[in-house]
């Protein structure tokens, strides 16, 4: 049994050491799997790889035409990867990064339109059809966080600012109907309705109708987070060109009701592609989600205001506030054993976005770094718009293989009038996607 040494025989003892020859064979087990393993620069830094691939099959119809496409990338929540990692300085600082890419190619949800060939080509290495883009930096950034004080983010980061409708279906019904329409579909042409005496397209888009992208821009610039407060969570970012915003988040639950919520206002000042003025553009939307836990009801919504002061009183200007709001409900419970099984319904209203009233805002809104929309249709200027839109749809997570398999159908109703003609007949527009997402 060995020799005892303080009530422990020599051989127990030797058996527990960790020095020696142990200590040399576990150093050299460790080099041997980081040899063949993605290596990181240092021991001090950890480093997860993390990502998803969200692709689907896209259908889209008007009066004049249809069309399906296989293997588009789902732009409400992009197939991408992402690099990130921290290190402890001490037990309550904490430093970390990370570094998000996405693929960058013609095939994005927003891009797709009833006409265009999709360019599988490479610009650079001309007639290479083994490329569909490029990479594209979402984020590249490094933080640091007290567990008192909060984070501070320098770099490309998600900006704060407006909310987006807060999911707390439970079922990724994101994944489908996000806050902004237009990035399913969002370059579709508007073609004249049947039966208007029209053919072809307008070369407007539907995109031009809402784009709004209320709390999904990404920018490079400073971001603060504060720590938790009970549930609420305040934040600000500034930013290239003196974009500045603000945000409060909340979520808490309260008798047997999970309830989110959402305000955040922006300001862009960028000067235009000329040189001559800055945008002046001020943004703000809020967010409310409540759910029933027991039952899986849920309902959640957000509404928002874009107003471009330098164009709204001025005698040459006279550019309308765009306004939008939209409201989702549903019901989501494991009940087939995967995972979550989830359906709803949704209503949502756009107007104001594309209008104006003279050739001065209208060139000048559209140029700005900001995204304005074109404000003309047939060369005449557009003197009131909206676009009115609905949907179904249904999702299902299968947990064992981090995947939600999604369904859904939209129905796009736009109005558009102009200087020199009211009532444009234009024709719906009708949106099916069905695909999937998997995360690793």
């Amino acid at each position: 049994a060995g020799l005892l040494v303080g009530g422990m025989s020599m051989g127990t003892a030797k058996a527990a050491d960790l020095g020696g020859d142990c200590c040399a064979d576990l150093e050299e087990r460790v080099a041997d799997l980081e040899a063949t393993t993605v290596r990181k620069g240092n021991r001090k830094v950890s480093l997860q790889l993390s990502g998803q691939v969200n692709k689907q099959i896209m259908y889209m119809q008007d009066d004049q035409r249809s069309r399906t496409i296989a293997g588009v990338d789902n732009i409400n929540s992009s197939t991408r990867f992402l690099f990130s990692g921290n290190a402890k300085i001490t037990s309550s600082v904490t430093a970390g990064f990370e570094m998000m890419m996405e693929w960058s190619g013609s095939n994005r949800s927003e891009l797709i339109n009833q006409v265009t060939t999709l360019n599988h080509n490479w610009t650079g290495i001309g007639n290479n059809n083994s490329g569909d883009g490029s990479l594209a930096v979402r984020t590249a950034n490094w933080w640091l966080e007290d567990k008192t004080l909060g984070r501070v983010t320098v770099g490309r980061v998600n900006i704060q600012g407006p909310a987006s409708i807060i999911d707390i279906s439970g079922g990724d019904v994101q994944l489908i109907a996000w806050s902004n329409p237009i990035l399913q579909g969002g370059g579709l042409f508007l073609a004249p309705s049947s039966g208007s005496g029209f053919v072809g397209l307008t070369g407007n888009t539907l995109g031009q109708l809402a784009p709004y992208c209320y709390g999904c821009s990404r920018e490079e610039g400073i971001r603060y987070d504060t720590a938790s407060i009970g549930g609420l969570l305040l934040g600000a970012f500034w930013g290239e060109q003196d974009r500045f915003t603000v945000q409060a988040r909340y979520a808490g639950e309260f008798a047997g009701f999970q309830i989110a919520a959402g305000a955040g206002y922006q300001h862009d000042n960028n000067i235009s592609t000329s040189g001559a003025a800055r945008s002046d553009i001020e943004q703000q939307a809020y967010a409310l989600s409540v759910k029933h836990i027991a039952s899986g009801i849920f309902v959640q919504a957000n509404t928002g205001r874009t107003h471009w002061k330098m164009f709204a009183n001025d005698a040459t200007g006279g550019k309308k506030d765009g306004t939008m709001w939209q409201v989702q409900a549903g019901w989501g419970k494991n009940v087939f054993g995967p995972g979550m099984s989830t359906i709803y319904g949704e209503y949502g209203r756009a107007e104001g976005y594309a209008s104006g009233n003279s050739a001065t805002s209208a060139v000048a809104t559209a140029a700005g770094p900001a995204g304005g929309p074109s404000l003309t249709m047939n060369g005449a200027y557009i003197t009131s718009d909206s676009v009115d839109y609905y949907g179904l749809g249904v999702t299902q997570k299968i947990d064992a293989a981090a995947m939600t398999l999604y369904l859904g159908w939209r129905h796009f109703d736009p109005k558009v009038s102009t200087n020199t003609f009211n009532d444009i007949p234009l024709s719906s527009i009708d949106t099916i996607i069905g695909g999937a997402r998997i995360q690793f």
